[in-house]
């Protein structure tokens, strides 16, 4: 559904004309955005339609709170993860669920690059075991870096915290990571 990326002239026309209320305008930020809220929600919850009800809920909640929305030359993707991971975190209050996340039963989507080749996707499977055991914040960082490819400015602008804290986050957040890879291998 994702079409090619925006330029970031492009985009910014595109949601100052959403903000102003233009249907299509936000259409076109949907169609562009909503494969990246997918991957990005669906590596949190698991289960495809629990992501595609969430992705949704994620374009809802924008498309309300566009009048808030302030332009500040940060992809607007940024804002999105934003709310994809605040749905992500109400999803799990709402269910109360004490089970773990790798516990779940999880569907993977369909990805080319994944399909035909076993051995990425269980490695794959073994990172998001471990990362499931994470903080949050690192969670959120990690994903927001190393699957949605977010420079850290743009990382920075949509947690509210400085470049520095960023990167200092990513380091804490690799080192739990390794550590708790390390001792999955034993």
């Amino acid at each position: 559904m994702s079409g090619p990326p925006l330029p970031l002239e492009r985009e910014d026309v595109l949601v100052a004309q959403a903000i102003g209320g233009d249907e299509k305008a936000f259409t076109e930020l949907y169609d562009c955005y909503y494969d990246r809220v997918y991957r990005h929600v669906f590596y949190r919850v698991g289960a495809a339609q629990d992501a595609e009800d969430l992705a949704q809920q994620v374009f809802v909640q924008a498309w309300r709170a566009l009048g808030r929305y302030k332009q500040t030359g940060t992809p607007f993707i940024a804002w999105l993860l934003t709310i994809a991971h605040n749905a992500v975190v109400s999803f799990y209050r709402r269910r109360r669920n004490s089970r773990s996340l790798d516990e779940e039963n999880w569907d993977w989507p369909s990805d080319e690059h994944l399909e035909g080749n076993a051995e990425v996707r269980l490695e794959h499977e073994r990172v998001r075991q471990v990362m499931v055991h994470l903080k949050p914040d690192y969670q959120q960082v990690l994903t927001m870096r190393f699957l949605e490819d977010l420079p850290y400015r743009d990382i920075a602008a949509a947690l509210g915290k400085t470049e520095a804290n960023i990167r200092v986050i990513q380091h804490r957040a690799l080192r739990e990571l390794r550590r708790h890879l390390e001792r999955s291998e034993t």
